[in-house]
């Protein structure tokens, strides 16, 4: 491309985030093909993010039909990473990690009992270790169990922190240095089974997942998280699936998520386990299932279902991903989940959107990692060339 014409930088950036799906490497011809570009806009784009460390091409590949070499993109060692953290009821987990969704270290720190303001500087503490230790780090991702206002980072609802609402960006940013970005954990988690999981080639993805306690997803519309007027859209676990279920924290009655999560399963078996240990005895419990056990699963099942079906009717996905425990108990008994599905939902193809469980351990720090990397894949050009200057 000569006489200095330059590609959008929205395709510099599409490639990118092809690269960075396929896990770190594709051949040229697959990202060519992807991009629906010509071979020469291709090397320029190739080149552009070469001059930039981001990627390296390897040019001993086989040879195409067409007999020419079907060169291996593949990012760079040098390119940058982020940190994430995630923050739950009982833990606080960072990590470093690079493009291409790869962990390359992390540590896990138990949230003792300790006044918010506190907890959170030992957070900053565990992240700015995790910063001077990690390579070319661009910023930082948080994912935290709350509805989070996307103007300015406030914390609206940490229930099962048992927090009051925290301007928690402001809190946060006072002691890291670099930039940062918070996201609702489970909203998080979905873009991350989107991009690196169960969700890829989604248009319309819907996700739902549970953790030690709640129930929480978010929707993918065409590669973007659906937020809302002000970061708080998809809270399905605060829809009524039972007028009257169980007590939800939120005040209501029969919450999806006090009607599927872990405690749902345990207060049907009346067991009584500790917070910390919830989500271990749940996993012993659904790896060998007693036929209580399974009774208890139906019953799950059938609340889940029910919420789906409310969901489905609204979101009109083209997939459905269940996280974390939620993937398991659809696996156990599948036909039951479909059953009620098919019964609620509006129209026939809603009722035959595929469900299959999530792929991601972990997809909320993941998630807290696609936060933090978003300005790079928007836009490779200025922030690479922002961040080489800036050292120079």
């Amino acid at each position: 491309m000569g006489g200095g014409t330059q590609a959008p930088k929205d395709t510099l950036g599409q490639l990118l985030l092809a690269l960075h799906v396929s896990g770190g490497t594709a051949s040229r011809a697959e990202l060519t093909d992807r991009l629906g570009v010509g071979r020469s806009v291709m090397g320029y784009l190739l080149g552009e993010l070469a001059d930039r460390s981001l990627i390296r091409i390897d040019r001993s590949g086989r040879k195409t039909d067409g007999g020419r070499p079907s060169h291996q993109v593949i990012l760079a060692s040098e390119a940058p990473t982020v940190v994430a953290a995630q923050i739950q009821p009982d833990t606080f987990t960072v990590a470093n990690v690079g493009l291409g969704g790869q962990i390359l270290s992390r540590s896990a720190l138990p949230l003792s009992d300790l006044q918010p303001l506190e907890a959170l500087d030992e957070l900053c503490a565990l992240m700015t270790s995790h910063a001077h230790k990690g390579h070319n780090v661009l910023g930082y991702g948080v994912a935290v169990s709350s509805p989070v206002r996307s103007a300015d980072g406030y914390a609206a609802a940490a229930l099962h922190l048992g927090w009051p609402g925290l301007p928690l960006h402001s809190l946060l940013s006072e002691h890291l240095s670099l930039p940062l970005a918070i996201g609702n954990d489970a909203n998080l988690a979905a873009i991350a089974e989107y991009r690196h999981g169960a969700g890829r080639g989604a248009s319309q993805l819907l996700y739902l997942t549970t953790g030690n306690v709640g129930l929480g997803g978010g929707v993918v519309s065409q590669g973007r998280l659906f937020l809302g007027a002000h970061g708080y859209a998809i809270e399905p676990g605060h829809i009524t699936v039972d007028p009257a279920g169980a007590q939800c924290p939120c005040g209501s009655t029969g919450c999806l998520e006090v009607e599927a999560d872990h405690r749902a399963l345990l207060r049907l078996l009346s067991l009584d386990i500790p917070l910390r240990s919830i989500a271990a005895e749940v996993a012993l419990l659904l790896d060998s299932p007693t036929p209580e056990v399974m009774a208890a699963v139906q019953q799950v099942n059938t609340r889940l279902a029910v919420g789906l079906g409310s969901l489905a009717n609204i979101v009109d996905a083209d997939r459905i991903v269940l996280g974390g425990t939620l993937g398991t108990l659809y696996s156990l008994e599948p036909d039951i989940v479909r059953r009620k599905l098919g019964e609620r939902a509006f129209l026939a193809d809603l009722a035959a959107v595929p469900i299959t469980p999530g792929e991601l351990p972990d997809a909320m720090l993941l998630g807290a990692a696609e936060l933090a990397f978003q300005p790079l894949l928007d836009d490779p050009r200025n922030l690479a060339g922002s961040r080489k200057s800036t050292a120079q």
